[in-house]
């Protein structure tokens, strides 16, 4: 295992928990301030379980409060519930149920979770070799099926989409529109295809730079917060691919602001982007503000390509249906 990769995975999961507890904070916030009556529940409940700790420390053998506690839960959710929040709008924030955004599971026997491979699988995807190239695109990984909800075979999307791909790095930097996002399931070949465009562009005598949206959100930050300004290559290179997006976490006052502020000054400059994301273009704008979505959907700026199909890595090895070729 790359310990860069690693190392950069566990930053990403500890700046995911920050978020998670500046989300925690703002839902508290916003209840005080709509229901004085549930503040004064939630004062009680957090004074009853300091009492019981200081208790606990001075008696181990102190009884539980565990009928007050479940009195004050309910009484917590009825309030929030009339008050038109989620019962659970209190409850801890997090992305993973299962590791509570640590990555790891387990007491005793700390095993990775199931999301940390995914996450895994994916940082080392973008991670690109001087193998990935169009003419090393290996069109046969593709199954020769037609999954649901489409009308041809994987293979034959596939071919669509590298074609897009090899046009646009072939016509840069004349390309029209100037920008792409790639959007679409995790292991359809985004990344790979990013690579691939990437590649083309520099053989072309072009500076392409290609990085995911986790590095850029976090080259950003260290420049906003005073630290070592390692962005030229951001603002400046004739193309920035950016890998991955709707992966970084989601600093307030940071990260929506400094991504605005870079898709922005690189229009201003007329300097392209391609985009790849595992997101729908519902998720982007629900993720983002508008003026960001707005500027990635926009179709006079930005061609969206749809990759469709099933996770290569999920059917890799799986026998083909009765009657298809594999």
């Amino acid at each position: 295992m790359n310990r860069e990769i690693m190392d950069r995975l566990m930053e990403e999961y500890r700046l995911q928990r920050e978020e998670n507890a500046r989300e925690e904070e703002r839902r508290r916030e916003e209840v005080r301030r709509k229901d004085a009556e549930l503040a004064r529940l939630i004062d009680e409940r957090h004074g009853m379980i300091l009492s019981f700790c200081r208790d606990a420390i001075r008696n181990p053998k102190h009884a539980s409060p565990a009928e007050t506690m479940r009195d004050y839960n309910r009484r917590i959710r009825e309030r929030l519930t009339a008050d038109g929040f989620p019962e659970n709008y209190l409850e801890p924030v997090c992305r993973c149920e299962k590791c509570h955004d640590t990555g790891m599971m387990g007491d005793e026997e700390r095993t990775w979770c199931d999301c940390l491979r995914e996450r895994l699988l994916q940082m080392a995807d973008t991670v690109g070799t001087q193998e990935e190239s169009f003419e090393a695109f290996d069109l046969n990984v593709f199954p020769e099926t037609v999954p649901e909800g489409m009308t041809v075979t994987q293979r034959e999307e596939m071919r669509r989409v590298r074609q897009v791909c090899e046009l646009y790095a072939d016509g840069f930097p004349r390309q029209v529109p100037k920008d792409l996002v790639l959007y679409g399931k995790s292991g359809l070949g985004k990344s790979y295809l990013l690579c691939c465009i990437a590649r083309r562009v520099r053989e072309r005598g072009a500076d392409a730079r290609l990085v995911s949206s986790y590095d850029v959100i976090r080259l950003l930050r260290d420049a906003y917060f005073g630290r070592e300004d390692e962005t030229d290559g951001l603002f400046d290179a004739d193309l920035l691919l950016i890998d991955d997006l709707g992966m970084e976490p989601l600093m307030e006052n940071v990260t929506l602001e400094q991504l605005y502020h870079l898709i922005n000054v690189r229009r201003s400059r007329g300097l392209a982007m391609v985009f790849s994301t595992n997101l729908t273009m519902q998720e982007i704008r629900g993720r983002y503000s508008e003026r960001i979505a707005s500027r990635l959907l926009d179709a006079s700026l930005c061609r969206l390509i749809p990759v469709k199909g099933e996770d290569i890595r999920l059917i890799k090895g799986r026998p083909a249906p009765a009657g298809k070729k594999a």
